[in-house]
């Protein structure tokens, strides 16, 4: 039985469990050029999540998944400059972060955006992601919004085939071709 739950309603023990940051922290691949792989997304990102943004897939205690959210200026992480110059040097720090803070900045504009959805490849192709969704639009509902925005990498037609499937429908093309994503929405009830 998959249970959904709201990372800030997580005991304060079991929001502290590294494994739950570094599920969170796998996603933001398309920015890997930017953010290293995952052990330095971890790094870079792993102290410093907003757990009220996080909605995450759990079957019994293994966490499975997550959907994170922006809402009210406000993202699933933290942004800060300090662990990017630990991690990459004075220089290369500031322009890596300047790029990650470019790259959250774009995504402002949407009232309430599905930032990214992650379901462990173990779990996949048994309604996890569907389920993560549908959780999603209810929390937005909940909150007062009337629809759920996204983008979906280009190169990713399984992520597509799943926001169709729960009722986004695509927005038109951009004309700006980075990143190489295509914008989807939802109204909720």
């Amino acid at each position: 039985m998959v249970r959904i739950v709201l990372g800030s309603d997580l005991a304060p023990e079991r929001a502290a469990d590294p494994a739950l940051a570094q599920l969170l922290t796998q996603g933001r691949g398309s920015l890997a050029f930017l953010i290293g792989n995952p052990a330095c997304r971890y790094r870079l990102l792993g102290g410093a999540i907003h757990w009220d943004r996080v909605l995450l897939a759990f079957e019994g205690e293994q966490a499975l998944g997550f959907a994170a959210l922006k809402h009210d200026g406000r993202g699933p992480f933290a942004l800060h400059w300090r662990p990017f110059i630990r991690e990459f040097g004075l220089i290369s720090g500031w322009v890596r972060f300047a790029g990650f803070c470019l790259s959250e900045l774009r995504e402002w504009r949407y009232p309430f955006l599905l930032y990214g959805l992650r379901v462990s490849k173990a779990a996949r192709q048994q309604g996890m992601g569907s389920a993560l969704v549908q959780a999603c639009c209810a929390h937005a509902a909940k909150l007062g919004f009337t629809q759920v925005e996204l983008e979906v990498p280009l190169n990713n037609p399984r992520a597509k085939r799943l926001y169709l499937h729960n009722g986004f429908a695509l927005r038109r093309k951009r004309w700006v071709p980075f990143p190489p994503v295509r914008g989807m929405w939802r109204g909720v009830p």
